[in-house]
């Protein structure tokens, strides 16, 4: 809203110097173009103003007047023409026209780079314009709002600028991020594979060492077994040959004590007969 006001300002005092840019007598007097296109402009008939002014550009292009009142002609038929309109207003400002038409030149230069946005050129053609006509309160009513309008528009570049500046760095820290989980990612699968190694390693070891252990442990085993397997046959075989290597004399103890065992044993069978039938034993019982 502050800015359609400020356009409305601005296009207010345009209109305001259009009014006296046709005020010269000698513009009336001295060329038909110009005196026409005056009161064409005058009466809002601004597509035929320009034709006229343009007739009289031809004729005098070294007339700052007419290039200025062209320029109004041009800003009248609207946005698209703004570039045109400059290009006139900057032939009227390099001039050698009166001071007068040189300020108004710089003025309406202002208001046109202020419709553009560009406000630090619009505040130094307002400078110009004061300059060369100083005290004019419109031009100095323009150059404050264009100072504040550059303020506004800086302060807002720089908040873009710190938002795309985060943007930009909340986008580099989650590469980087992505970047070292990744890298860390990797690490633990190489350490991982490290140790899956490392550990294969070991068991096979332990595995070898318990073979090795195993082995002498199995193999005393069976010489411990062989040689009692051994011992067995030796000591059956000594038996035999003592034996065998008996003397006759022992032998025939031998006999006669199991002559006797079985004497022994007929002499109570033979005594308890005799009980059983009655018939006295004879023999002392000791």
């Amino acid at each position: 809203m502050k800015q359609n006001i400020l356009n409305i300002i601005c296009v207010a005092v345009v209109l305001l110097f259009s009014v006296n840019a046709y005020a010269f007598d000698w513009l009336r007097s001295e060329n038909s173009d110009t005196k026409e296109g005056n009161a064409l402009l005058k009466k809002k008939e601004n597509a035929k103003a320009l034709a006229s002014y343009d007739k009289a550009a031809k004729t005098l292009p070294n007339r700052g007047e007419v290039h200025l009142n062209r320029g109004l002609a041009l800003s009248r038929l609207g946005d698209e023409k703004v570039d045109e309109a400059m290009q006139a207003y900057t032939l009227a400002a390099d001039s050698d026209a009166p001071r007068p038409v040189l300020a108004r030149s710089e003025f309406n230069l202002g208001n046109a780079f202020f419709q553009k946005q560009d406000f630090k050129a619009a505040i130094e053609h307002f400078k110009k314009s004061l300059m060369l006509q100083p005290g004019n309160r419109d031009v100095a009513w323009n150059l404050e709002v264009a100072r504040q309008q550059k303020k506004k528009q800086e302060e807002q570049q720089k908040k873009d600028q710190e938002n795309k500046d985060q943007q930009d760095q909340g986008e580099d820290g989650d590469s980087g991020e992505n970047k070292d989980q990744q890298e860390n990612q990797d690490q633990q699968e190489n350490q991982d594979q490290q140790d899956q190694q490392k550990q294969q390693g070991e068991d096979k070891q332990n595995q070898d060492d318990q073979q090795d252990q195993q082995k002498p442990e199995e193999q005393q085993k069976k010489e411990d077994e062989q040689k009692d397997k051994g011992q067995s046959k030796d000591d059956q075989k000594e038996e035999q040959q003592e034996q065998q290597a008996a003397p006759p004399q022992n032998q025939s103890m031998e006999q006669m004590l199991n002559s006797l065992d079985k004497e022994d044993n007929d002499f109570h069978k033979n005594k308890a007969r005799q009980r059983a039938v009655g018939v006295p034993s004879s023999v002392k019982d000791w």
